[in-house]
């Protein structure tokens, strides 16, 4: 069967938050894009996801006059560290008074494809198969793809990859034109999503028995975070067992079961890929970047990057200027490093704080005096404010 032709300005790979918000910023701008998802959308709006837009993302949105239409309301600046059961409430307000907003990666998509399709004429096409980009020297770029009606080939300008880590996009690169910078941490998260609100303030709490955090996902719900082997797997948590060790691990044993929704497991890892472009493919969020949960930087660095592109393609296109694209690489990965570094920081302090059997009892006990600088030092702890913020 002959593929359908058409044309547009840009081809964004992938409709989750980085897809998506680039989209409707491009939208925004009057500039055309299509968006393939090789997902449903049902399956798009369930997918629970980690994560809270900090002050930087809000006041970006707000910049697109998009942010009281997309976000939710402001989020306390606070989390509780607790080390043995022992809390002290740190505060990440900043000196322009500007908040982040209460919105999660699920939160956000849903909010997303009702801005970009429902209520505007957005073109976002969900359960696609065989993507397939060409990317050549000298030729019009081109994304093809199938669906339930046959094939598809759409001519563009400009490719932009929000796919992931296993997406097509980065794997339709060259061997040699990218280099990979990457570092395991040696042991995973459990994750597991339950029907038990956060009282008071989140959590990132150590124990002798090793990490566990709890973090808000909506009034009646919170995810804990637990630290655990690499090679460990639902079987080995039962619930019962999962309770167990989270009353164990924040010393409360006065925590009631509830209702455990899913259990996710997550290799802590940091990845960057450099350049993030070749030709006129341009890589954003986990394509190009993957950080470790510990610091909650993955969606805002995706945020980062599609700010940056948003404005490169409009100029672009709309104006034929394009600088932006040129040094959209050189623009964002010294931001990526930034914050690579501060969540290798948060990850090695909150793990190493906790189980000495991991590293010893000496960087154990480094660690823990790490937390209480961030209490008992004003540089230190400013510092720790304005990553939390994204303010650097």
């Amino acid at each position: 069967m002959e593929a359908n032709r058409e044309e547009t300005s840009v081809v964004i790979i992938g409709a989750g938050v980085s897809g998506l918000t680039l989209a409707t910023f491009l939208q925004s701008a009057r500039v055309n894009c299509v968006v393939l998802e090789r997902r449903d959308r049902a399956t798009i709006e369930v997918r629970q996801r980690a994560g809270v837009v900090e002050a930087r993302g809000v006041r970006m949105f707000e910049r697109w006059r998009l942010a009281d239409k997309l976000l939710g309301g402001p989020v306390a600046q606070t989390i509780d560290y607790r080390v043995n059961g022992v809390g002290r409430i740190f505060e990440t307000s900043g000196d322009d008074g500007s908040e982040g907003r209460f919105c999660t990666q699920q939160m956000l998509v849903g909010n997303l494809l009702r801005e970009h399709i429902d209520l505007g004429d957005g073109d976002v096409r969900f359960a696609v198969a065989d993507v397939a980009i060409y990317n050549e020297q000298d030729c019009r770029p081109s994304v093809s793809y199938s669906d339930s009606t046959g094939p598809h080939e759409i001519l563009c300008d400009y490719i932009v990859g929000c796919d992931g880590d296993r997406g097509v996009s980065r794997a339709s690169i060259p061997d040699g034109v990218l280099s990979k910078f990457s570092h395991e941490f040696g042991y995973a998260w459990l994750a597991a999503l339950v029907e038990a609100p956060v009282t008071g303030q989140p959590i990132m709490g150590v124990s002798d028995r090793g990490f566990v955090a709890q973090l808000p996902r909506g009034p009646d719900r919170s995810r804990y975070y637990l630290q655990c082997p690499l090679s460990d797997g639902p079987e080995d948590w039962p619930d019962e067992r999962l309770w167990n060790e989270i009353r164990l691990r924040r010393c409360d044993s006065t925590i009631q079961n509830a209702v455990v929704h899913d259990k996710d497991f997550v290799p802590l890892r940091s990845v960057v890929y450099a350049p993030m472009q070749y030709r006129n493919l341009f890589l954003a969020g986990d394509a190009a970047h993957l950080v470790p949960p510990t610091g909650a930087k993955g969606m805002n660095l995706a945020l980062f990057d599609v700010d940056v592109l948003a404005q490169a393609l409009t100029s672009a296109v709309s104006h034929h200027d394009t600088t932006g694209l040129k040094r959209y690489s050189d623009t964002v990965l010294p931001h990526i490093w930034k914050y690579q570094e501060f969540s290798v920081w948060m990850t090695e302090t909150m793990h190493d704080a906790g189980d000495a059997t991991q590293h010893g009892a000496f960087r154990q006990m480094i660690a823990r005096a790490r937390l209480d600088t961030l209490f008992d030092s004003s540089t230190s702890g400013r510092l720790h404010s304005e990553y939390q913020r994204g303010d650097i």
